[in-house]
This record gives structure tokens, C-alpha cells and sequence, in this order.
């Protein structure tokens, strides 16, 4: 057996390769959701997992009730065939039990050195007194994440193929996320070969998180196992590995890294700010936690992340965090119509915000970001595609920004180029939410696949209310009117008196490609779009 499968009763789950397989090695279907709630009990096996712990992992960024926990326990437990459930066991009052086989995992050994001890203790001690003195100076409260090398498990002919050049690259990507630190190199390098707690490694660095892991290269293929780790605690925050067949080494370590950046930077940002107290609060927190409000984009989600912006921009104007969050939350709530103000006056305030930002950090890539949404509901594509491109630029592991330039891209034509900006966010953020899953419904519609489009729409958890238009069209391109009119009523619950005539303003007037627009159109009629 693989060291990313696990057996559960007579099925295989490759951890890896998010497939289940039952006891022919056939694959058994599970929702996304579902398939991220096995993988997080699977990995903590005979372990009682409380309901908030496992929300909390599998949800990140979204409030979402218990409800929808017990449809992935019940998914779970159907695909498993655990009908007594014996597997996957309710534990009264806490949450679910998974009895599970994990495989052994192999650990390096760790030498002990003592030579420069003393030069070690006195470097990483000046670290840490000066992130103490920078935290009593009443600096922003962000996290400090460290990185420690990578122990290499390949096989004696492969050892050292790869040097440390895996872990100098993930601190080289998350330093482009300006939401938290990232400790030098010559400082969580020290840690290598030593039976260090990690407890121990975070007080001595600052570090509130620490990145460890393994790589293992058997001459074809390349497996790398990474865990983030609270490090006050020790808990185990989260965990992934990647499997890739070495056919290009740069590219598939680029790759790699990328990947990794991505889901422990996403995590970071969500696991940071719900663990500080309200004292605590500035800016760059602010900002973290309205980005972790409107992964569920509710008005009253949106309303409470736009007044956190808000108060950010009155009491740090010097920062560039609460003009941004307030830009991006004026142009998602003129969308949402969810703003009574005209649309060209919310773009105007939202346009100065961003270009306040951009001012102030113009290498920030948010800042970019925001700027680039408010082209892009100017329907500016061109311009708007130019700042998406520089905010990748500055930071490609962020999948926030590769699955916002999809909008300009698809109404610009650019369908596949657009299909793969999302492929890529999709392939550095595994645990992607409904949005990635709303863009790439549209671009397979765009595309005219739409039996590819509607089965990826339908693996959301929480489709926000908007996305049911597309839902509607996904179905209407198949031909299940009845469908496709039942989702168009769900859209215009929320949304009362809605027209044709409002989404002929809402969309370019020249749609590629040409005659994109009419059949949109055609598609909302037979939904049963008034007008």
C-alpha cells in the first residue's frame, strides 16, 4: 500500500489522488465536500473529531450550519457501504469517529549536532527578541510562519537530487503574501538534524506556524508530504502530499511548490484571525477576517465584512488594507445588487480606493487585484486583464486572483485561456470554494460544454444566490427546462422583479464571442426570466 492510501473497511482511499476505490478497485463517486470530510478523519484515524473541528478544516471560510456536515457523513457512509455504521461511528455529544488503517509513516533520522550549539541558540534567541520587540512596538499582529528543511527520504542513489531547493522555494512564495511573515531561511535552516519540539522551534523563531515535511525521489517519480503545525500547541493544523512523475524537473517543482504555497498560505489566512481576540484587531486582521466572511457571500455576510473595511480605513489610513477590502466590497455588492446607489457612482468610489491603495503599496498585489475588479465591472477587459496579470505576477499562489481574472478573460472570448487560469487555481488550491466551481461552470457553458459545466456547478456546497442564473442556463443548454426553471426561481426569490432588460445591462453589450450575449439570453428566457 501507498503511504497516501488509507483502508477503510474493503475501500481505498488515496489521499493524494482524492479517489476511494472499492474492494475491485473500482472508483466510487464523492462529492467534493464529502471527499474533504473523509480525508480529514481518514488522516486522524480512532480519533474523536469534534463537529466545529471538522467545519472548521473543511469549511475554512465559510459559515455553514451542521446540516451540512451530516449529508457528507451520510455521502461518507453510503459510498463506504457502512450502513451499521461501524465505520464511520457517531460519538454522542462530540462529533464522529472514522476506524481507518493509516500506514506507517517513515521519519528521517535526525542527527543530533553538536557543533555551533551555542551560535545557534544565540542567533535564533536575537530572532526572537526582536519579533517580541516588534510585537511590543505595536506592530500589526500578523502571523510569522517558518519553513524547516525538508527530510529526504529517497531511496541512497537519489538522496540530495533535490538539495533543499523545494523548501527555499515555498519560503520564496509565501513571501509574496504580504498577510504574514515568513521567517529567513538562515533562521529555520538552523533546525535541520536536530530533535527539536516543535513547541520549542516556534517559541525560539516568533513563528506562529511551522511548516514541516518530506521528500522522497525514487528516480521516476517525486513525492513530497507537508504538515502545517500550529506551533503553540503542536496541532496539526492541516496536511497534504503530492505525488508527481519527475518527467521535467523544474517544471514539476514548480509546480510542487506553488502548491504547497497556495494551501498553507490559504490556511494561514484563514486559521490566523479566528484565533486572536478582539483587542488584537488591526487592519491587515480586518481585512483577513472579511475575507473569510464573504467565501460565503450572503448580504449579511457582506454588510458585516464592508463595515470591518470601513473601520479600517477610518482608524489606520495609513494602511492599504482597508482601502482595498472597501473596494472590492463596493464592486461585489453593486454586483449582488445589493447597493441602491448607481452603479457608475459605487465603481467611482471604488476606483479611488483602489488607486489609494495602489499609492501607498504598489507592489501589493490585492491592490492589483481590486483595481482589476473594478475595470472589470467597468467592463475595461483589456486594462483589467493587464492588473490580473500583475498581481500574479506578484503573487502567483494566490488562487483568489487566478480565478478573478477568469471574468475578463471569458467575456473577452478568451474561453480556454480562461478555463486554464481556473485549472491552474483549482490545481494550487485543492480545497478550492464554490466560486472556482461558479467561473469554471461558465466558462464549460461558454464553451458549449455543458454537461461538464452543470456537473461542476452541482459539486458546490453553498451556491451563492447569483450563481443560480448560471445554474439555470447549464440547465436550460441541456434541455431540462423544468430544472432550469426551478433554479431561476430560487434566483429571483432573492432577487423580486429582476428582467431581461436588467441583465442586458449587466452584461457587454459585445460578449465574445460574437452572439455570446443572445444566446444568454435565450438560455434566461426559457428559464422563465421575466421580460
Amino acid at each position: 500500500m501507498k503511504s497516501s492510501e488509507i483502508q477503510i473497511g474493503t475501500a481505498t482511499l488515496d489521499v493524494s489522488r482524492r479517489t476511494l476505490l472499492d474492494q475491485d478497485g473500482n472508483p466510487v463517486e464523492l462529492r467534493h465536500r464529502s471527499m474533504s470530510v473523509l480525508i480529514f478523519l481518514a488522516t486522524r484515524p480512532g480519533t474523536d473529531m469534534s463537529r466545529q473541528e471538522i467545519i472548521e478544516a473543511v469549511w475554512p471560510q465559510t459559515t455553514v450550519s451542521e446540516d451540512s456536515l451530516t449529508q457528507c457523513i451520510a455521502d461518507i457512509r453510503r459510498a463506504l457501504g457502512d450502513g451499521d455504521k461501524r465505520l464511520v461511528v457517531t460519538v454522542p455529544q462530540v462529533g464522529y469517529r472514522l476506524m481507518a488503517e493509516k500506514p506507517a509513516v517513515r521519519s528521517a533520522p535526525r542527527r543530533a549536532i553538536l557543533a555551533g550549539v551555542v551560535l545557534v541558540l544565540v542567533a535564533t534567541l536575537g530572532v526572537l527578541g526582536f519579533m517580541n520587540f516588534s510585537r511590543m512596538a505595536g506592530e500589526p499582529q500578523t502571523a510569522a510562519v517558518a519553513v524547516l528543511p525538508l527530510d529526504d527520504l529517497s531511496v541512497s542513489a537519489h538522496r540530495g537530487h533535490l538539495s533543499d531547493a523545494l523548501s527555499e522555494g515555498i519560503i520564496a512564495e509565501l513571501a509574496k503574501f504580504p498577510h504574514f511573515k515568513v521567517i529567513a531561511r538562515n533562521s529555520s535552516f538552523q533546525f535541520r538534524d536536530r530533535p527539536t519540539d516543535v513547541r520549542r522551534i516556534g517559541r525560539i523563531l516568533g513563528a506562529d506556524y511551522v511548516v514541516e515535511g518530506s521528500q522522497q525521489y525514487d528516480g521516476e517519480k517525486l513525492r513530497v508530504t507537508i504538515q502545517l503545525i500550529e506551533a503553540a500547541t503542536g496541532t496539526h493544523v492541516s496536511s497534504d502530499t503530492i505525488e508527481q512523475d519527475l518527467d521535467d524537473l523544474f517544471k514539476v517543482q514548480d509546480r510542487i511548490v506553488r502548491h504547497v504555497a497556495s494551501t498553507v498560505g490559504g490556511t494561514v489566512l484563514t486559521d490566523y484571525p479566528a484565533k486572536r481576540s478582539p483587542k488584537e484587531v488591526d487592519s491587515l486582521l480586518r481585512s483577513l477576517k472579511a475575507r473569510r466572511l464573504m467565501s460565503n457571500a450572503t448580504r449579511e455576510n457582506w454588510e458585516k465584512a464592508s463595515a470591518l473595511e470601513r473601520t479600517s480605513m477610518l482608524e489606520d489610513p495609513g494602511s492599504p488594507w482597508g482601502y482595498i477590502g472597501t473596494s472590492i466590497m463596493l464592486v461585489n455588492g453593486s454586483f449582488q445588487g445589493w447597493i441602491d446607489r448607481p452603479k457608475d457612482a459605487v465603481l467611482k468610489q471604488a476606483a479611488e480606493l483602489a488607486q489609494k491603495a495602489l499609492s501607498i503599496a504598489p507592489e501589493n498585489y490585492m491592490a492589483h487585484y481590486a483595481i482589476a475588479r473594478v475595470l472589470t465591472s467597468r467592463k475595461e477587459y483589456a486594462e483589467s486583464i493587464l492588473h490580473f496579470e500583475r498581481a500574479i505576477e506578484l503573487n502567483p499562489s494566490d488562487s483568489v486572483v487566478l480565478i478573478g481574472m477568469s471574468l475578463p478573460l471569458l467575456f473577452a472570448g478568451h474561453n480556454e485561456r480562461a478555463i486554464d487560469v481556473l485549472l491552474q487555481a483549482r490545481s494550487v488550491d485543492p480545497l478550492h470554494g464554490d466560486w472556482l466551481l461558479w467561473q469554471l461552470g461558465w466558462a464549460y457553458w461558454q464553451n458549449e460544454e455543458c454537461d461538464e459545466g452543470l456537473e461542476t456547478m452541482l459539486s458546490m456546497a453553498l451556491p451563492p444566490n447569483a450563481s443560480y442564473t448560471m445554474l439555470a442556463a447549464l440547465y436550460a443548454c441541456t434541455g431540462q427546462t423544468g430544472k432550469a426553471e426551478e433554479a431561476m426561481k430560487v434566483f429571483l426569490k432573492e432577487r423580486p422583479g429582476y428582467s431581461i432588460e436588467d441583465e442586458i445591462k449587466l452584461n457587454p453589450a459585445n460578449w465574445q464571442p460574437e452572439g455570446t450575449l443572445q444566446r444568454w439570453l435565450t438560455d434566461m428566457r426559457a428559464a422563465g426570466m421575466p421580460g
